[in-house]
């Protein structure tokens, strides 16, 4: 089988066709690399009047005919749709036997998470007035609308994110409610999107090195696409400064888009794909579906290959999480808009069937989901059992894809955002329909003390008592927080926040594959050189997992796994029997000789103390440890089997 490194190196080149849409496009020059063309005001006014919505709504995210097509299909009884239906109806009917949302800051007083918590609520308000004709929902949303628009301000000088968010509330309620509201309603929604989105966002992605215009995170997504999408619902009010703003905030989102290439990744986790990209998408369609174009936003390799991230990135029984990114408790969903925009029934039917398992279909789902992807043949598309994603040093192998496989994943680090841990070589092993090895707790509350505070003293500083709390200080971010190893634990980081691993060895073979990560750098105030290889026999199904280390001195090491499962020690503690239902998993120390485990406590490691910090309790895990004392050079080999009786 070709190394999959290779397939990655040759996708570099960019293989993509000339896309003109008018004086703003994407294209390929001379050395294969994409172009992004500045899209100017006069695009934009030229292109809305082309596509000739004027004073049409809803134009969005969805018109008359698609709300037939959904009625149609409810009808039917279609199972997807009837499901979609089904769950949105029961959250509006929770919504409006609910008190009306208030202003209300957070304990921080940034956030206000009413926007936040209303966002998710509006769709099925909007959605079941169109399907049912019912006007209760429509009138529970107007109304709570209208107390937004008396709030003091949307955050815009404080939290920029709940001032994006709140121009996405504002263009679904005012173009998806549009032939409902009255006149004055109208004037008092636009007033306050004007007042408190629009005319402080021209101010703010003015100024030189504003933030978050520039920033490639999910808040560049959602900020840009609220503004863009406020902008496209009531363009027709103020031409000229919508024109600027739109196009302003449109060129501001490749920084983000980029962030995708090459194969679709996120550096943030599935939670920061699912929530950032969900704006993007919604905002790239309302583009196409106002402008008749989105001036080629969707070009971009990664984008193109996003849909399938969340494929890539699921173990056979969950997805996986990375840094402040939530645990899974099954594998995470796609959107339909993929398939539909790219053309991709292969990612149509994968993304059908993981709705109607998990249960569970978003708004936008519903809306983009089309049954004929489904119905017609297409050829299924080879996922390989190596995965590698260089982007963010992300990599798994399984023996099958099945959801019984034996799967061992790893990570390494490249890309750091403000949602990273240190967690470079951090590995999660799922087998047997059970997740085994967790290699990252998911986030703390983000409103601890700290939680986003530089930490000090810093990874190369003496040792120093504690004076604040920070960021590197709190379990779950730190490496022993992770199924990582740890050199010397003190009050410093615990790796070097600042270092990158990388891919040093892959081997794909049909009985025997691995991955070898060198984590040199990011370990490097107490190494002189360090690997950690990944190993699978897809034959015998034994995982392995092994650690090549030299120090810089004599160091105390640990190594540890956190997991849910019920752990008993054999008489020499070199082997653990892990036990989850009546299923079970073996452990096995290889090497070295004098290595033992111990089961720990999921909480800092003996000696090590934040007294300034909080941390939530990890009741449901524990830790499966080795300590070595005085270590100079040595290896530590561990193997995973499934237990034989």
């Amino acid at each position: 089988m070709e190394s999959l490194r290779k397939v990655h190196k040759n996708s570099l080149r960019f293989l993509f066709y000339l896309l003109v849409v008018f004086s703003s496009s994407i294209h390929i020059n001379a050395q294969d690399i994409l172009v992004y063309e500045t899209i100017k005001a006069s695009d934009i006014n030229q292109r809305f009047n082309s596509k000739g919505l004027k004073n049409i709504h809803p134009r969005l995210f969805f018109n008359s005919n698609d709300i037939d097509r959904l009625k149609a299909l409810i009808e039917q009884k279609d199972k997807l749709a009837t499901l979609g239906f089904n769950q949105l109806k029961a959250q509006a009917e929770w919504t409006i036997n609910r008190p009306f949302y208030t202003y209300q800051l957070d304990k921080d007083s940034l956030r206000i998470y009413s926007i936040h918590d209303f966002s998710t609520l509006i769709p099925s308000l909007v959605l079941m007035y169109h399907l049912t004709g019912e006007k209760k929902y429509a009138d529970h949303c107007i109304r709570q609308m209208e107390i937004m628009a008396n709030y003091p301000d949307f955050g815009a000088g404080r939290h920029f994110l709940d001032t994006g968010i709140a121009g996405f509330n504002f263009a679904l309620v005012y173009d998806g409610l549009y032939n409902y509201l009255t006149k004055k309603q109208k004037k008092i929604l636009k007033d306050a999107v004007m007042k408190k989105v629009l005319m402080p966002a021209k101010v703010q992605m003015n100024e030189p090195n504003n933030w978050w215009h520039n920033i490639n995170t999910n808040w560049n997504g959602i900020c840009h696409g609220g503004i863009i999408m406020a902008g496209l619902a009531m363009y027709e009010d103020d031409r000229t400064f919508l024109s600027e703003i739109i196009a302003q905030a449109a060129n501001a989102m490749p920084n983000y888009i980029k962030t995708f290439n090459p194969d679709g990744q996120c550096v943030e986790g599935m939670s920061y794909w699912t929530y950032g990209l969900l704006y993007t998408s919604i905002t790239l369609e309302s583009m196409e579906r106002v402008l008749g174009t989105d001036f080629g936003l969707d070009q971009f390799p990664g984008i193109k290959k996003a849909g399938w991230f969340p494929m890539y990135f699921s173990g056979p029984v969950v997805s996986l999480n990375v840094g402040d990114d939530l645990i899974k408790t099954q594998k995470e969903q796609s959107y339909f808009w993929f398939s539909k925009h790219f053309k991709d029934d292969a990612l149509a039917k994968i993304q059908f069937n993981l709705c109607l398992k998990n249960r569970k279909i978003s708004w936008i789902d519903l809306l983009y989901y089309d049954p004929q992807q489904i119905e017609r043949p297409s050829t299924e598309k080879q996922i390989p059992t190596e995965i590698y994603f260089p982007a963010n040093e992300y990599m798994s192998l399984r023996d099958v894809w099945s959801d019984d496989a034996f799967f061992i994943g790893m990570f390494g680090k490249r890309n750091v955002t403000g949602h990273s841990h240190l967690d470079a070589g951090s590995f999660y092993i799922q087998a047997m329909g059970e997740v085994w090895a967790y290699g990252d707790l998911g986030n703390d509350d983000y409103g601890f003390p700290g939680y986003f505070s530089q930490a000090t003293p810093k990874y190369f500083d003496a040792p120093s008592p504690q004076t604040v709390p920070g960021r590197w200080h709190m379990y779950r971010l730190r490496a022993e927080g992770k199924n990582c190893l740890v050199f010397n634990p003190g009050i410093n980081p615990d790796q070097n926040d600042a270092g990158t691993s990388s891919l040093i060895d892959q081997q794909t073979g049909n009985i025997e594959s691995s991955f070898t990560l060198d984590l040199t750098d990011c370990y490097k105030r107490d190494v002189t050189h360090y690997t950690r290889k990944i190993q699978l026999n897809k034959t015998t199904k034994v995982i392995t997992v092994q650690d090549d280390y030299e120090t810089l001195k004599p160091s105390e090491v640990w190594w540890g796994m956190h997991t849910k499962a019920k752990i008993t020690l054999s008489p020499d503690l070199r082997t653990a029997t892990l036990q989850l239902r009546n299923k079970q998993m073996i452990v096995s120390i290889k090497k070295p000789a004098e290595a033992t485990f111990q089961v720990l406590k999921a909480e800092y490691l003996p000696g090590v103390s934040f007294p300034l910090s909080k941390n939530t309790a990890n009741n449901q895990f524990r830790k499966l440890a080795i300590k070595m004392d005085n270590q100079t050079a040595n290896t530590i080999c561990v193997e995973f089997s499934k237990a034989t009786f």
